[in-house]
């Protein structure tokens, strides 16, 4: 995923992952919004010796999206190892060898369900913000950070790779790289870039001082924030939310 802020600055019964709410974030991407109404069985089933080879199949967006809306309603349903492709087809309306011309097999379509979810998590490192200074770039980014991550497919995923980490180490590597580590390199660079003019930290920064800080930060945006949305418990009403977030800024700036 492309661009970078430095500079610029329950298992839940439901089926279906919802819409995200209206927000400066980047909505779910298209391969992961629930439909209003099934999607479209295949025209004809495919057998082994007349499926359409694979890169006619990787043209046609209209199946993968179903794909890879069916497989994240169903891994966050049954969990990665109770999942099968059975499923998955059924409820895209598509053969399982459609399945196989888009992804290998059941880790690979995983995969790409993590990183079509983390792409949204790490949204609000992206956008630009040339005309804001750094005390307001950082409350910025942790109220969106803080809306992505309590979202409940947000939560959901999280359930899903720490369930399945242990025996997949792979997908937690994946989910961990696609997601926390990027957010943990941006606000670094970040920290250090606007240091060097004078903006919001008293002094230069290195790059170590400013990976602590980071760390620092995102750690606490997260916190008890997001350990009550994985126990479901009631979440902190939003005005208090806001100044937990202006609170956490404020220590970072101080601490720099």
């Amino acid at each position: 995923m492309g661009g970078s802020i430095a500079g610029t600055s329950r298992r839940h019964p439901a089926a279906q992952i919802p819409d995200p709410p209206t927000t400066k974030a980047k909505p779910m991407p298209k391969s992961l919004r629930s439909g209003t109404g099934a999607p479209p069985p295949d025209s004809a089933p495919e057998a082994a010796g007349t499926a359409a080879p694979r890169s006619a199949e990787r043209a046609r967006p209209d199946k993968h999206h179903a794909i890879t809306r069916a497989a994240a309603e169903t891994f966050l349903a049954e969990g990665f190892e109770r999942a099968s492709l059975d499923q998955i087809a059924q409820r895209a309306g598509v053969s399982k060898q459609t399945i196989y011309s888009h992804f290998a097999d059941k880790e690979a379509l995983f995969k790409a369900i993590c990183a079509d979810l983390t792409e949204t998590l790490t949204f609000p490192l992206q956008p630009s913000a040339t005309s804001l200074d750094l005390r307001r770039t950082l409350i910025r980014l942790g109220e969106d950070t803080l809306a992505l991550t309590l979202r409940p497919d947000a939560l959901d995923l999280h359930r899903l790779v720490v369930s399945a980490a242990p025996r997949f180490p792979e997908l937690g590597r994946v989910a961990w790289e696609g997601g926390a580590k990027r957010m943990l390199s941006d606000v670094a660079t970040l920290l250090v870039e606007r240091s060097q003019v004078g903006d919001g930290l008293s002094r230069p920064l290195k790059a170590a001082e400013a990976e602590i800080l980071a760390e620092q930060f995102v750690g606490m945006l997260r916190g008890f924030h997001q350990a009550r949305g994985l126990l479901g418990v009631a979440a902190m009403p939003a005005a208090e939310r806001k100044a937990y977030i202006v609170a956490c800024v404020e220590l970072i700036l101080r601490a720099g």
